[in-house]
């Protein structure tokens, strides 16, 4: 799995972006993205608050990171942001539905209708 954190120009949200594989091998390492312990910057303002998961890229994912996206989702919540997920894949949809999660997370189908919470429209 490889992962990419970035923070938008106005520092509003940040994006961590995922591929590959997320698993039980690589989910420490990704709740450790979602959290923002790589960022240096005290308690990284507001955009440590709202994070866009972008999960397009992952071609595989079993039920051990969505402990790390609750929880951060969660944390979030507390603090009055947000935490919004793309993704596509249709066995991401499915553990999102199984796990009685879509709602708590929505699919989205980019980063930009995730900042502008716009909502997919597709079932499958």
């Amino acid at each position: 799995m490889n992962t990419h954190t970035s923070t938008s120009s106005e520092a509003l949200y940040r994006v961590v972006e995922a591929e590959g594989e997320l698993d039980i091998l690589t989910a420490p390492s990704f709740g450790a993205r979602l959290r923002g312990d790589e960022d240096d910057e005290g308690d990284g303002g507001p955009a440590r608050w709202r994070l866009i998961a972008d999960l397009s890229r992952v071609s595989f994912m079993d039920s051990s990171p969505l402990y790390e996206l609750c929880a951060v989702g969660h944390r979030n919540d507390l603090r009055g942001g947000w935490t919004r997920v793309v993704y596509a894949h249709a066995g991401i949809a499915l553990l999102f539905r199984a796990a009685d999660l879509a709602r708590t997370f929505p699919r989205y189908a980019s980063v930009d209708d995730a900042r502008q919470d716009r909502r997919s429209s597709a079932h499958e």
